[in-house]
């Protein structure tokens, strides 16, 4: 265990660095696309990220969690999915180019044509660094992946800046996306210079990870539709402005989630993988893996439901209040994301591809079943306050199915819990008082509301943590410049 915590701190180091640089990139383009965009237009950056997702994980085809899971990859396995990555770009440009005028059809916005058309480009390049994507990290060479991502999604931001101005925001951001992803695929080639494909194509090689690889597809397909079913629905049946609400809140929400989680789950899925034989090891690797996420995620999803009221007003303007019950709503289902992604990196990493795929199926139908009929309501509330019930659903038999495959008992995880949520509670209430408090003093400046109330939660958690944890900032004392060690 002690093994897999010390590589596991590690690779979180970089990942973690540039992960907080990537977040706060995102989050600046985020709130400047809000700003200059209509309710409408934002909705369909909703749509655009949905066809990016879902592109990607047909590009992936599952191979990336085949080759970082399989003990022994040759240069000809690697140089075969190299060739069937680059045809599967081709393809996925030539389908996406050829079904936009549908996909427009579907959600009556005439404008998605050409975006989806300009956005198909991408695939063109981004499959030049997939296999060396997941070399990089099947190798626990976190900060190659970490400099990567962080000068293409810089690169993709400036890019932006110059053209936010001089054409339509949603045309600027689409053509960022495709710079973002190009660039990532060709950096990601230059970083592993080890590994460079040949002219070989040899599938009957590579059986044993495409029949991993076609699970894990088809399990991140139907996961990837379960997740982003609502953006589908409600764009569909509410309207192009109604998504452009729940986008907002949504994003809002998963940005710490999506951005954080990763930092864990990228380097427990290899560390893992190399340990797939030990229940222990897994299972004392899961526990603290979900302790960390709950210690940085739960203070601000917690902390964002109690002061969402001025950080929509100060970072989006007066016109996205109407998003701030979803927001608080959807800070519910952020919690219990958190607490089940790490799910996917136990069972990939136990060879369970199947099982994963079978799971996330019966997840699509819950969700899908629930949505379409929250959705009927046109209600935003009734769909956020669904979605939190089925993933209240999802999470309990999720749990279920550890105890089953890594003996994991609910007493154990939920001890893992306890420390991480008191405290992140107990930053909320003050965080919410103050708050209450500055709005008195403040009341016309939500930004000075929203700064004060974060200032305030910030140092009650710090506190909690000292208390908590007093060894591990001792540990940070004793590393700072000037003190021995």
């Amino acid at each position: 265990m002690s093994g897999i915590k010390t590589q596991m701190g590690k690779g979180m180091k970089w990942t973690g660095t540039s992960t907080a640089i990537i977040t706060i990139i995102q989050i600046t383009q985020f709130g400047l696309l809000a700003n200059l965009m209509t309710l409408a237009e934002f909705g369909l950056t909703g749509i655009i990220a949905v066809i990016v997702v879902f592109a990607q994980i047909v590009l992936d085809l599952g191979l990336g969690s085949a080759v970082i899971q399989k003990e022994r990859v040759t240069h000809t396995m690697l140089s075969t999915l190299f060739w069937l990555n680059i045809l599967t770009g081709i393809a996925i440009c030539g389908i996406l180019m050829l079904a936009s005028p549908l996909i427009a059809a579907f959600y009556q916005r005439e404008e998605l044509t050409s975006l989806i058309r300009l956005l198909a480009l991408m695939f063109l390049a981004a499959p030049i660094g997939q296999q060396s994507q997941y070399l990089l990290q099947k190798e626990l060479r976190f900060y190659e992946l970490g400099v990567a991502e962080v000068v293409s999604n810089l690169v993709s931001f400036l890019v932006l800046l110059v053209l936010i101005f001089t054409i339509s925001p949603i045309h600027a951001f689409v053509i960022s996306q495709v710079v973002l992803y190009t660039l990532k695929g060709c950096l990601y080639f230059f970083c592993h210079r080890k590994w460079r494909p040949s002219f070989e194509f040899d599938l009957s090689q590579c059986r044993d990870l495409l029949s991993f690889g076609g699970f894990q597809l088809a399990s991140r397909l139907v996961n990837r539709i379960g997740s982003n079913l609502d953006v589908i629905l409600i764009g569909k049946f509410m309207g192009a402005e109604a998504l452009g609400i729940y986008h907002l809140a949504y994003q809002i929400v998963t940005i710490p989630v999506l951005k954080i989680n990763p930092i864990l789950t990228r380097v427990a899925f290899p560390l893992f993988s190399k340990n797939q034989h030990s229940q222990k090891a897994l299972k004392d690797g899961f526990l603290h893996m979900t302790k960390l996420l709950a210690v940085v995620t739960f203070p601000m999803l917690l902390g964002l439901m109690v002061v969402a009221d001025v950080f929509v007003a100060a970072i989006f303007g007066q016109k996205w209040l109407v998003a701030v019950p979803i927001v608080q709503i959807m800070a519910i289902v952020g919690i219990l994301r958190v607490l089940m992604n790490p799910n996917g990196s136990v069972l990939l990493a136990k060879g369970k591809a199947r099982l994963a795929f079978y799971y996330d199926s019966g997840v699509l139908v819950l969700y899908g079943a629930s949505l379409l009929f929250a959705v009927a309501s046109g209600n935003l509330e009734v769909v956020a306050w669904t979605y939190v019930l089925a993933s209240l659903i999802n999470f309990i038999i999720g749990r279920q199915l550890l105890k089953w495959l890594i003996e994991l008992e609910w007493q154990a995880y939920l001890k893992s819990l306890a420390g991480p949520l008191g405290m992140s509670m107990l930053m909320a209430l003050a965080a919410w008082i103050v708050k209450e408090t500055a709005s008195g003093i403040l009341p016309d400046l939500p930004a000075g509301q929203l700064a004060i109330g974060i200032v305030a939660g910030a140092a009650v958690y710090v506190l909690l943590l000292w208390n908590v944890f007093p060894a591990f900032f001792l540990t940070l004392a004793k590393r700072m410049p000037g003190r021995n060690t």
